[in-house]
């Protein structure tokens, strides 16, 4: 049997204040008691408990009838929390359905797919989403002018007038470095790249089958499926090109077939004694694979004699520029001209240019400028720069390779593969080894111009 629980004060107080509540509450079973108790202690503050407390004495009285019954009063009303719970948990969802209302609304457009497309088309495609587009160019596999990624991607839910970014294939990748690679593994990093190679062996003291050289260099941009040629060590140690210019020709034979070189003869009008070598290609110190032709011009001694008489009033004059007595030159005009044929002109004069590009509305490759001005006397071998036009809207820049030193096929090549129109100028030179060799380049290699530009290799040619 439950125990019955001591009266709180503030309930003993309500229940003296009406006896026959007090009488019918004491009349209840232990348990019941408990229960209302339980229910009054429930109560939220004190003006809860008050109200609670004063139900208890409501239930408590008899009801007015005309005959008195004396039955128990009622159990304590029940909670009602889960009716507040029912009403947060319908606010909540009038929430969502606000939400999902105001955000289908017609201000919005699904971003469209256009990787694949072409620049012009997938920027119309954005704009008919009523949405803005911002272009950049990149590199990639993909052809020139083809969307190959996009910010954000297809199916975003974007508000008009917002920003999708494509990025558009400039058509031009990065060459890898491959030198020191094992051929193989070349030629698949230049696959993956998107280039094809071409495999040249070469005496080396490297070892067999690893790349020594390629062309075009490491960091150049080409267009995708342009051949990168490898020279690959065959592992035999080169031979190194002996000086015999000076020499007799038979003495000269004798020592290229010892040192296991294969020379080919020929006979030139030259002033120095019959039967002696004049010139030979490649030069002396170069190394060359063993059993490689090695180039001798012998002399006939029937050419002109080499002395002159030096007048110092006497002035040699040519079509764009004056030799003077004192060994300077007379600058020519170039400006107005287009870049190569204002080079050649320099060149001619014996002068050296350095280029600069500028934006301009003239048209592309028109010399704008230079200086000294023309008729101004400048040493020979001296620059003139020269500031060339790159057009209104020149084509992004690219970096000039080094081609100083190489053959001047060789260098052709490599510059044309990184996407520049070469033009050759050749220069005399009596230091042998420059001979067929770039001995300048304009603009200088690392100088990044606009893609297409003309750079102009200044080639020795041995005079003897």
């Amino acid at each position: 049997m439950a125990s019955r629980r001591e009266l709180p004060a503030d309930v003993a107080a309500a229940l003296d204040r009406v006896p026959e509540a007090r009488d019918r509450f004491a009349a209840l079973p232990a348990q019941r008691q408990d229960e209302w108790l339980s229910w009054v202690d429930r109560g939220r503050g004190r003006r809860g408990r008050r109200d609670r407390i004063d139900e208890l004495i409501r239930r408590l009285l008899p009801a007015a009838t005309e005959e008195e019954v004396a039955e128990p009063p009622p159990p304590p009303p029940p909670e009602r929390w889960w009716l507040w719970l029912l009403l947060l948990l319908a606010l909540v969802l009038a929430g969502l359905l606000i939400w999902w209302l105001l955000s289908r609304g017609d201000d919005k457009s699904t971003v469209p797919n256009v990787i694949g497309l072409r620049s012009a088309v997938a920027a119309q495609q954005i704009r008919d989403k009523d949405l803005d587009v911002s272009t950049l160019s990149g590199q990639s596999k993909r052809p020139p002018d083809v969307v190959f990624a996009q910010r954000p991607g297809a199916g975003t839910q974007l508000g008009h007038g917002q920003t999708v970014i494509i990025s558009v294939s400039s058509g031009r990748l990065e060459v890898p470095n491959v030198t020191s690679l094992p051929v193989k593994k070349a030629q698949k990093d230049l696959a993956d790249a998107g280039f094809q190679s071409q495999v040249k062996r070469a005496a080396s003291s490297r070892e067999k089958g690893v790349v020594i050289e390629q062309a075009p260099v490491a960091g150049v941009t080409a267009t995708p499926g342009t051949v990168v040629k490898l020279t690959v060590s065959s592992g035999v140690k080169p031979v190194v090109v002996p000086q015999v210019v000076g020499q007799t020709q038979g003495s000269a034979v004798n020592a290229l077939t010892g040192a296991g070189l294969k020379p080919v003869l020929h006979n030139v009008p030259s002033a120095r004694p019959a039967g002696t070598v004049v010139a030979q290609k490649p030069p002396a110190g170069k190394e060359a694979d063993k059993g490689s032709k090695v180039t001798l011009n012998v002399s006939t001694g029937t050419g002109p004699s080499t002395t002159t008489t030096v007048s110092t009033t006497t002035t040699t004059t040519t079509s764009t520029g004056t030799t003077t007595a004192a060994g300077k030159v007379r600058v020519p005009r170039v400006r107005t001209l287009s870049e190569a044929p204002g080079l050649r002109r320099l060149n001619i004069a014996g002068l050296f240019a350095t280029v600069t590009f500028q934006r301009s509305d003239q048209p592309v490759g028109r010399v704008l400028s230079q200086s000294p001005r023309a008729g101004s006397l400048l040493p020979r071998n001296s620059r003139v720069t020269l500031i060339v036009s790159s057009g209104p809207n020149p084509q992004p820049p690219a970096g000039v390779p080094d081609v100083v030193g190489q053959e001047q096929a060789t260098a052709a090549e490599t510059l044309r593969g990184a996407g520049f129109r070469v033009l050759v100028l050749n220069r005399p030179t009596t230091n042998q080894s420059q001979d067929g060799t770039v001995i300048e380049e304009q603009p200088v290699a690392g100088t990044n111009v606009p893609g297409g530009s003309l750079v102009a290799i200044w080639v020795g040619r041995f005079s003897g």
